[in-house]
């Protein structure tokens, strides 16, 4: 039977400033230290100054370990696989809260499927202060599109993750950015209407990686003035219920535990 894992996602906010030298936001968690060493090890950098992070809607861990063979080239770009618990309840605006403030739900006050502003400090806020300029791209509508407004900073608004994907690589070649967020939605999509480990699903989780291939491939190429850290960063995971259709909000390994993907692209 799968454990919960110990490192809790709120750690990854201060790890993200810390690479940046960025002050964390208020009720950040402390940095993972485990995330810190990885990163240094495997690239001798210490500090970067442009950070890319995708987030894929709904990756479990289990189901990452399921199709490790799809992720392959996504690990050539980003070679840490990270361990992370999520927040409960895993829902996404509860999840991208925590992600993206360090803080607990009942700090950042969302606990339930619901999308308003977060009002409390956030590594956007942060970034902001260092005189960085972040930016979110996002699916319409969708939680990283809502929660994160009100701030001096970009946010484009796209019909789907194509155009999500389209308008980042158009972004990472501008090099305006010190933190991109780039968020998609088709597999947690594709699991709700049928179940983790579907055909549709299945497909959406090359969509997935493809997509993270391509931001990879773009930094690469158009950040060569720069340290780069880019992560592939998933808010929680899925279970299939009794019905068959894929779901999650339970405080269940499968809903909780997540594998994140990091690596530094130096410059060169």
């Amino acid at each position: 039977m799968q454990k919960f894992f110990d490192q809790p996602m709120t750690s990854l906010c201060a790890t993200l400033c810390d690479f940046a030298g960025v002050t964390p936001p208020k009720f950040a968690a402390d940095a993972c230290e485990e995330l810190k060493t990885g990163l240094t090890a495997t690239s001798g950098v210490t500090s970067v100054d442009r950070i890319l992070m995708y987030n894929p809607d709904a990756v479990a861990d289990y189901i990452y370990d399921k199709y490790a063979e799809k992720f392959a080239l996504c690990e050539k770009i980003a070679p840490i696989r990270q361990r992370f618990v999520t927040v409960y309840p895993p829902k996404t605006p509860v999840c991208f809260a925590s992600m993206y403030t360090g803080a607990t739900p009942d700090k950042h006050g969302i606990n339930k499927y619901e999308k308003p502003v977060v009002t409390i400090d956030t590594i956007f806020d942060a970034f902001i202060r260092a005189g960085k300029k972040p930016c979110i791209v996002s699916v319409k509508d969708q939680s990283m599109d809502k929660i994160f407004r009100g701030r001096d900073m970009a946010y484009y608004s796209e019909k789907y993750d194509d155009e999500v994907v389209e308008r980042a690589l158009e972004l990472i070649e501008k090099d305006e950015y010190d933190l991109l967020c780039v968020y998609n939605q088709r597999y947690d999509d594709s699991m709700h209407r049928s179940h983790p480990t579907s055909a549709r699903s299945l497909k959406a989780l090359d969509c997935y990686a493809g997509s993270f291939v391509k931001l990879g491939e773009k930094v690469n190429t158009c950040w060569q003035n720069h340290d780069a850290l880019i992560g592939f960063a998933p808010d929680h995971g899925v279970h299939r219920m009794l019905i068959g259709l894929g779901n999650h909000g339970s405080n269940i390994p499968e809903d909780m535990n997540i594998s994140h993907l990091y690596g530094i692209i130096a410059r060169h």
